[in-house]
């Protein structure tokens, strides 16, 4: 096999070929005492660390979530999600890089049920961890702001879309902006009186969080849709709604993530629906017929 040098930032050269663990120990003499101590801490849990978001990585091995980013950097790669990507092939066959459930011969009846499965216990796990006071607060929330903005990428940017499209649908001004710069710029233009909604399963998306400190610095109020445990979005919003998802080391790609967020947002929608049930009617009806003459 070709082993391959690739040019890094720092102007250090990574073998592509290199495990994580090897890429650790080599470079081992040129950490600082932090930065040593966590590596330490993963190379001793290196199976369980690697299950870990950045916040419960740095909360575990006693570091700050900063130090894990350096720590990443200065090994060569782009930061924490590369490292795990990269560490993901030292631990994880290939065939379960895309489903830790699933495997390669599967048949198609045996996807399906697995697939399935997993998504109804997903939902099953979300209810049981729901606080319905939360969501009581949450939909009062919306329910009083001029207006309400999603933030979100990727995955969770198509939930946001479909979030919006159902709150407007109901009369609750709701935007959501696909590009990154229009995000940033929408959220450092909010008031006390709207509320900024961002949706992150990992609860580490850069974007998604700097879009959240920017609208709660102008006084908005925030909410988090993320996963289970400590992350760096839900330690800065104001209110946390938490998903579950299957196990897998990457949960922002998990097949499940969106089924579960979805069914938050829907049961927000039908609670805000109900509070105000006349205005909600009137707010179908009208949009029923406003959209009434693209469809046959």
């Amino acid at each position: 096999m070709n082993i391959i040098e690739k040019n890094e930032s720092d102007g250090d050269k990574q073998m592509v070929g290199e495990s994580c663990k090897e890429v650790i120990q080599g470079k081992k003499h040129r950490l600082t005492n932090t930065e040593l101590k966590l590596a330490d801490y993963i190379l001793e849990h290196y199976d369980e660390a690697l299950n870990y978001n950045v916040t419960e990585l740095a909360d575990s091995a006693g570091v700050s979530d900063a130090s894990v980013v350096r720590f990443c950097k200065k090994l060569g790669y782009k930061g924490y999600q590369d490292f795990k990507v990269n560490a993901a092939k030292d631990v994880l066959p290939r065939d379960r890089h895309f489903n830790p459930g699933l495997e390669q011969d599967d048949d198609i009846e045996t996807i399906c049920k697995k697939i399935f499965l997993s998504e109804v216990n997903v939902l099953n796990r979300t209810l049981a961890s729901l606080d319905t006071n939360e969501l009581k607060v949450v939909a009062e929330k919306i329910e009083k702001a001029e207006k309400i903005v999603f933030f979100g990428s990727g995955g969770s940017l198509i939930v946001a879309k479909d979030a919006a499209h159902k709150f407007m649908k109901i009369g609750i001004r709701a935007f959501v902006y696909e590009d990154i710069d229009l995000q940033l710029m929408s959220s450092s233009l909010m008031s006390e009186k709207e509320v900024a909604i961002g949706i992150s399963h990992s609860g580490s998306n850069r974007n998604v969080i700097d879009c959240i400190k920017n609208a709660k610095e102008n006084g908005a109020e925030t909410i988090a849709i993320v996963g289970q445990g400590k992350t760096p979005l839900s330690k800065i919003a104001d209110m946390i709604l938490y998903c579950s998802s299957e196990e897998t080391m990457f949960e922002s790609e998990s097949v499940s993530t969106r089924i579960a967020q979805l069914a938050i947002i829907d049961a927000i929608v039908a609670i805000v629906a109900f509070d105000n049930y006349e205005e909600s009617y009137t707010a179908i009806q009208r949009t029923r017929r406003a959209t009434s003459e693209n469809k046959y």
